[in-house]
């Protein structure tokens, strides 16, 4: 995290809201997109997104180092996420409906802009897209997390393990697995080229 970004987390430590608000600005993007990948459909990763947020407010004060302000409101997410999947089995919802994608949700989350004019590639392209977070969503949840944080946030393996908890092999571990299970998954489309 830049200097600017840590002094934005001291003054919203200190009760700044307007520096929280910016703080919002620049990461809830992100954890809106890593939610995402992780729930069924996008007005749940909303409603999800909102509570991370609401949760970091109110603990901002408990938070020790500003410059692990993107690691701990990771955990925030990843702790929604989960406190989400646990009243979903009690409300006795299956795990294939509870990450199974609604089929009216608006796309989002992935994309990859093509500036080609051509219509047979923007074509293309779009399927590509929802092939791919269509492969993502079919993984075990915690290979889909890794890949989320990894690939599509940018994060470092060794952020990702401090939000997870686990060594830097570990998250390595299950990298590799995902990606050959996405690999697996997405041949098709490279057999089609």
């Amino acid at each position: 995290m830049h200097d600017e970004e840590n002094v934005l987390v001291e003054r919203a430590k200190a009760g700044d809201l307007n520096a929280f608000g910016e703080l919002f600005e620049r990461t809830h993007r992100r954890i809106y997109q890593y939610i995402r990948q992780m729930v069924p459909t996008a007005e749940d990763a909303e409603d999800l997104t909102q509570e991370v947020y609401l949760r970091a407010w109110s603990g901002l004060k408990s938070l020790q180092a500003s410059e692990a302000f993107w690691v701990w409101l990771h955990r925030i997410a990843r702790n929604a996420v989960l406190d989400r999947g646990k009243r979903a089995r009690l409300d006795s919802v299956s795990l294939e409906t509870a990450y199974s994608r609604d089929e009216d949700d608006e796309a989002e989350s992935l994309e990859i802009v093509d500036w080609s004019s051509n219509p047979e590639r923007v074509v293309f392209t779009e399927a590509t897209q929802e092939a791919v977070r269509q492969a993502i969503r079919s993984l075990p949840e915690i290979h889909r997390e890794v890949v989320t944080m990894h690939h599509l946030e940018g994060m470092e393996v060794s952020e990702i393990a401090q939000v997870l908890g686990v060594p830097k092999n570990t998250v390595l571990s299950r990298l590799a697995r995902a990606r050959e299970a996405l690999r697996r998954k997405l041949s098709y489309l490279v057999d089609e080229k």
